[in-house]
C-alpha cells in the first residue's frame, strides 16, 4: 500500500486529536469528509492505523512507570516476551535480535511508598535475569510518528 500526502495530512490531524470529526477534518483539508473517511477507513484496514484511542499519561495519574530489560537466551526470547505481554501492568514489549527484552510498565503507586508497586510486579518475573529501571521523571512522553519520518519511508508515494 501506498500512501501520499493526503494520507500523510489525515495521520497528522488524527495524531493530534482523534476526536475530531471527518466532516471538520475535511474543511480543514478542504476535501470532502467522504475522502477523509474513505482514506481513513484505508489506512486502518491496511493496519497503519491501529486504533483510535486517549492517550493517558500515567504520571500524571500518580502511576508508577518502569523499564525493564531482560536478558535471555534468544531461542527463549520469544516464549519470554509473550508471557510478559500477558501481564497487566505491561504496556511495551520489544525483542533484539540479542535476545534482551525491553518492556515498559506501569503500576500503581502503594500509599505514596516509592517503587513498593514497582518492586511486587518485579515478583511476577519468576526467575528472568533482568535489569529494572523506576522512572523518575517523565521528560518527553509521545506516542505520534513525526510525519517527516513518515515521508522516508517506501509507502510515502509523494517523494
Amino acid at each position: 500500500m501506498k500512501i501520499d500526502k493526503l494520507d500523510l495530512e489525515i495521520i497528522k490531524h488524527l495524531q493530534e486529536d482523534a476526536r475530531l470529526s471527518f466532516r471538520k477534518l475535511g474543511k480543514t483539508l478542504g476535501i470532502p469528509h467522504t475522502t477523509v473517511f474513505t482514506r481513513a477507513e484505508r489506512l486502518v484496514e491496511k493496519g497503519i492505523i491501529s486504533k483510535f484511542s486517549a492517550v493517558l499519561r500515567p504520571h500524571e495519574l500518580g502511576l508508577q512507570m518502569g523499564v525493564i530489560i531482560i536478558d535471555a537466551a534468544p531461542s527463549e526470547s520469544k516464549k519470554i516476551a509473550q508471557k510478559l505481554a500477558t501481564l497487566n501492568e505491561v504496556q511495551n514489549v520489544y525483542r533484539t535480535f540479542d535476545g534482551k527484552i525491553i518492556s515498559k510498565v506501569v503500576v500503581p503507586n502503594q500509599s505514596g511508598k516509592t517503587h513498593v508497586g514497582f518492586e511486587e510486579f518485579l515478583t511476577k518475573l519468576d526467575d528472568c535475569n533482568f535489569t529494572a529501571y523506576p522512572i523518575h521523571e517523565v521528560v518527553k512522553f509521545d506516542n505520534t510518528i513525526h510525519t517527516d519520518t513518515l515521508k522516508t519511508l517506501d509507502i510515502y508515494s509523494d517523494k
